[in-house]
């Protein structure tokens, strides 16, 4: 499940982003990927529609923002 919720991750962030090559686990969303606050929403809303989970945006940590992985592992715990 976690590696198909890191695809569905990447490959909305390859959407939004038009990044053509490969988006590492490690990558940080707003350092090395560019993802503005903007951007950070438009993610939550379509992570929320093609996963099925619901972001509490007052209960969301920031530090889930941080990475692919990070943020990948939050959305499998929200799943289980």
């Amino acid at each position: 499940m976690k590696t198909r919720i890191k695809n569905e991750v990447v490959e909305i962030l390859k959407e939004q982003l038009k990044i053509e090559g490969e988006i590492e686990e490690t990558a940080d969303l707003f350092n090395d990927l560019g993802v503005d606050s903007t951007g950070i929403i438009e993610l939550l809303l379509a992570l929320e529609e093609r996963c099925e989970v619901e972001f509490d945006m007052e209960e969301l940590d920031p530090e889930v923002l941080s990475t692919v992985e990070t943020l990948s592992n939050y959305i499998v715990s929200l799943q289980e």
